[in-house]
């Protein structure tokens, strides 16, 4: 472990965001990756591509976007009608059937907060590359991380395929070009996550004279950039403005607050129908387990298990995850520190994942409405299971994993 008064402090110091440990970073070499040596955190992906490759790749993946908004995204045939869908339809008909809630939530993970993700990336790199003010770059990047787990189409597409296999049993279905738009969007999107190297951006951005400074219990690493300063608590970074505080405020009762909430919620999400399906004048609701047995009634065992996964057994794990590492950090109970900080990590990364199910519902109400011939709605199930999903992504957000080691006592040598 560093000591506190021995450490100078650069912009080469980082706070790892997960257990609390400040360690020097090396020297950037292209394919490396720096990890905390406590907890395995990485707290540098240093990405070998340079600036130009994720402008590039972000630039196309607004090209995709922009044509994914105009053109149609799938067709179906039936009883003689026909039904054309584009990626904003099925939010608005869950709007106009009464779920409002719902279809701002698909509207904004699958149209707004892709492109605002993608429009952060392309603005700030050519303004970095065409010199422009970095004040205003700052505050605009500061934004890339808070949205980008909410950029959902890798999620959407999988919901597509669950609908997909559902509407190929019972209609002629057609899929269209802007299908194809968001597999592309989806593949460029990735390719701009793998590429960036945000800690070169934010030197990049940099203005502030990295004076050095003793390391001591007062320096703060900010959340937002990484960078170790020394100032007192609600103070602003000096590279990228943002506020600094020791711990997340208030993380523990936020936690409980969005984790009860969300188990609250879990029971009805799971016991109410998700959807009712109408089918020549007869009504048939599912629930979530009921269409899991009905995926797998059918062959379709693959997606049967993705959708148990995703939509039964993650929700559940990372309420029981939370609920641990919560009264684990409140007894400052210092066993598996490792183990429960990789948990973390994992429910972090999966908690988006389990909106497989929204995202299929909200393409078939979307296709499927021929009054009594055939008819697809949404039902409370699927609202509560939303908000369970939504709720539980808070609760990681506002816990504080370094919470869990502040009560950890390095062995002596």
């Amino acid at each position: 472990m560093i000591e506190m008064h021995e450490a100078i402090l650069g912009e080469d110091w980082r706070e790892c965001q997960h257990c609390g440990l400040f360690s020097r970073l090396l020297p950037r070499q292209p394919g490396l990756i720096a990890e905390c040596p406590r907890c395995g955190h990485a707290l540098w992906r240093m990405r070998r591509a340079n600036i130009n490759f994720p402008l590039a790749c972000a630039i196309a993946g607004l090209l995709f976007y922009s044509f994914a908004l105009i053109a149609p995204f799938m067709e179906i045939n039936a009883y003689g009608r026909f039904a054309l869908a584009r990626i904003e339809t099925g939010p608005i008909r869950l709007t106009d059937t009464g779920w409002g809630l719902a279809g701002a939530l698909v509207f904004a993970v699958t149209l707004i907060v892709p492109g605002l993700k993608l429009g952060i990336v392309t603005a700030t790199l050519i303004g970095i590359e065409t010199h422009l003010p970095k004040k205003p770059l700052r505050a605009l990047f500061r934004w890339h991380a808070p949205v980008s787990p909410w950029a959902m189409i890798d999620v959407y597409l999988l919901g597509f395929l669950v609908a997909y296999t559902r509407l190929t049993g019972m209609f002629t279905v057609h899929l269209d070009t802007a299908l194809y738009a968001l597999i592309g969007l989806m593949v460029t999107m990735a390719a701009v996550d793998a590429s960036l190297d945000q800690e070169i951006i934010w030197r990049r951005l940099d203005e502030s004279e990295q004076t050095p400074c003793i390391l001591e219990p007062h320096a703060l690493s900010c959340t937002t950039c990484g960078l170790v300063n020394h100032a007192p608590p609600e103070s602003l970074c000096r590279r990228c403005d943002a506020p600094l505080y020791p711990r997340k405020p208030e993380s523990i009762s936020r936690t409980w607050a969005f984790t009860i909430a969300a188990a609250c919620l879990y029971i009805p999400a799971n016991i109410y129908p998700f959807m009712n399906l109408t089918s020549l004048a007869k009504t048939q609701s599912y629930t979530i387990m009921g269409g899991i047995i009905e995926l797998a009634d059918v062959g379709l065992w693959p997606l049967a298990l993705l959708v148990l996964f995703a939509s039964i057994t993650i929700p559940l794990l990372k309420l029981l995850g939370l609920v641990f590492m919560l009264i684990s950090a409140q007894r400052g109970n210092t066993g598996f520190l490792r183990g429960r900080t990789t948990a973390y990590r994992i429910i972090e990364f999966i908690g988006r994942w389990s909106m497989i199910d929204v995202f299929m519902v909200s393409i078939l109400v979307a296709l499927v409405h021929f009054g009594q011939f055939a008819n697809v709605s949404a039902n409370v199930g699927a609202i509560c299971f939303a908000a369970v999903v939504v709720l539980t992504i808070f609760a990681v957000n506002a816990f504080d994993p370094r919470l869990m080691w502040d009560h950890y006592k390095e062995p002596e040598a």
